[in-house]
């Protein structure tokens, strides 16, 4: 669930009968919880709306999801591979992670649609082999190579 920038979860507590979530990535714990999905988004957004006018009121900066800095542990020989490349390539550690993870989100940021159309024909031949047992042989564009002229495919 977002809302407001906010982001939310949703959880089935079995043992309360209850549904349960709780506001993500940020470092105050703010929870609710409802006994339907409707009442669940209804208890989120309140908790966001609560959340940001008692901050208002303490005069306290809100905790913001997602502020675009955050710490990875990768070890020591890791982070000095990553270095020494980043390094090679004229580039700043930050600027070669922040790179790599957006090469590495890609496909999930962008829909690319594809479409082939294909134009081909199949040959089939139906035979008698040994011991009276009926065989097909057969040629398609995928390139099976059995009697007759492969046809091409178009993309």
């Amino acid at each position: 669930m977002e809302y407001k920038g906010y982001f939310g979860s949703a959880e089935v507590d079995v043992e309360g009968n209850a549904l349960v979530g709780k506001l993500l990535f940020m470092r105050d714990v703010i929870t609710y919880s409802a006994t339907t999905p409707k009442g669940l988004l209804r208890a989120f957004r309140e908790a966001v709306n609560d959340y940001l006018e008692t901050c208002k009121e303490l005069g306290t900066e809100p905790d913001t999801p997602c502020k675009g800095t955050f710490n990875v542990r990768i070890g020591p020989e890791l982070h000095r591979e990553v270095a020494l490349i980043a390094r090679s390539k004229g580039k700043g550690l930050n600027e070669f992670v922040r790179e790599a993870l957006t090469t590495a989100t890609l496909p999930s940021r962008q829909l690319v649609e594809h479409q082939h159309n294909h134009h081909f024909a199949v040959v089939v031949h139906v035979g008698q082999g040994q011991e009276g047992k009926q065989f097909i042989v057969g040629q398609s564009q995928l390139g099976t190579i059995i009697q007759g002229t492969t046809h091409g495919t178009r993309h």
